[in-house]
């Protein structure tokens, strides 16, 4: 713990005891992977804690990271500091190890990049954390490992937007869109078009959207909650598309991705 986090720590005075930390462990423990989200007036009536304790508690957890206030709703989901705690728990899963099996498998059908991304959930976006790059001769497009984009932009960050719960999509729509070409999908109707596109093929298609040029197919794979984890793509010049298209790559990339998610609901079963 930092010493700004000790200063925020002393609102909650010591002497309260083991009590008070019960009051948190309850608050805390009501955020389940069916009820992600909680307001404080929900937590005041499923808890009885007094209304004054839970502003203070909450708000308490939101400056150390345990909590997350959802932006324009006034609810509340876990925070980093609860995501890394739950990480630690599970130190023995990696999410590029994980997947380095289907990155391989995928590797085997086309000679183009394959990357793998991870969601975001609080910067609302998708993250590079792994490639293969393409063997193709000539032309080749790749990602830098660490690089994020916002989720509307591109196949790999809008399947995982795709299967978002629908409220949230609502919240990130409403925000001005960033477009990094004229290709880039901006138009909130567009997008939710493409939705369709995604639930219907399994797979979500971009043209030039985040690169000009550059062209991508993506699938996302979701966790035991169903909530989506990352994505699973290839990314190519434009010029090979026909070729891509050709081979079914796409129906391929969601047939792995889904194979992503039966393990991961494995896991925790």
């Amino acid at each position: 713990m930092d010493v700004k986090q000790q200063s925020k720590s002393a609102q909650i005075p010591a002497q309260a005891g083991v009590g008070l930390l019960h009051k948190a462990f309850e608050i805390l423990d009501l955020f389940q992977v069916d009820h992600t989200d909680w307001s404080q007036s929900e937590i005041i009536e499923k808890t009885g804690v007094s209304r004054s304790t839970v502003s203070r508690l909450v708000r308490y957890l939101v400056e150390t990271g345990y909590l997350a206030e959802v932006p324009k709703t006034g609810r509340y989901s876990l925070g980093m500091a609860a995501i890394n705690l739950g990480q630690r728990a599970e130190a023995a899963f990696d999410l590029k190890s994980f997947c380095q099996p289907a990155l391989e498998e995928l590797a085997k059908l086309t000679d183009e990049t394959i990357i793998l991304t991870a969601f975001d959930r609080f910067a609302q976006s998708a993250v590079c954390i792994d490639q293969v790059e393409g063997t193709r001769g000539g032309l080749r497009v790749f990602e830098k490992v660490g690089a994020s984009f916002p989720l509307h932009a591109g196949a790999a960050p809008r399947v995982l937007l795709a299967a978002l719960p629908a409220h949230e999509q609502d919240i990130y729509l409403a925000d001005k869109l960033t477009a990094f070409t004229p290709h880039t999908f901006i138009c909130p109707e567009k997008i939710r078009e493409d939705f369709a596109r995604i639930e219907r093929d399994g797979y979500c298609s971009s043209v030039e959207e985040t690169y000009l040029g550059a062209a991508g197919m993506a699938a996302c794979f979701t966790g035991p909650d169903n909530y989506p984890v990352g994505s699973i793509a290839i990314a190519f010049p434009l010029h090979n598309m026909d070729d891509v298209k050709k081979n079914n790559i796409g129906l391929e990339i969601a047939k792995i991705a889904d194979g992503l998610s039966k393990k991961l609901k494995a896991r925790r079963d």
